[in-house]
This record gives C-alpha cells, structure tokens and sequence, in this order.
C-alpha cells in the first residue's frame, strides 16, 4: 500500500473534527495482524498531500 499523509499529520491538520475522527494506530501494525504480507511505502509527499486539507478542518468556512 502507498498512501501520502501519516494519521500523526492528519490529525494535526484536522484536530478534533467530529467529521474526520483520526485512529491512532499505523497502518503497518494492522497490515502485519493479517494473513498475508502487505508492504507498505509512506508517507510520501506529505506537503503535497497536506495541502488541500489546509484550512478546510477549521470552523469556519474553507480557505480558498
């Protein structure tokens, strides 16, 4: 799996939206519970992914 944001930077970004409730727990301790292996790559272009959620989890409208 390749995913581009850590639930440790989303949750930064959001804080304690009710819409977007965060789970910390890392994607690579559920995967290595399963029947099979599972590699995964990231995060991988954190500020790239960050940017759309800049300002959208506050209480006030969306930036932009």
């Amino acid at each position: 799996m390749v995913y581009a944001l850590s639930e440790h930077r989303l949750l930064a970004l959001t804080g304690a939206h009710p819409e977007n409730p965060t789970f910390a727990l890392p994607c690579r301790e559920v995967f290595a519970r399963g029947q099979h292996p599972v590699a995964v790559l990231g995060p991988m272009l954190e500020d790239e992914a960050a940017g759309p959620h800049a300002g959208f989890w506050c209480d006030g409208p969306p930036a932009g």
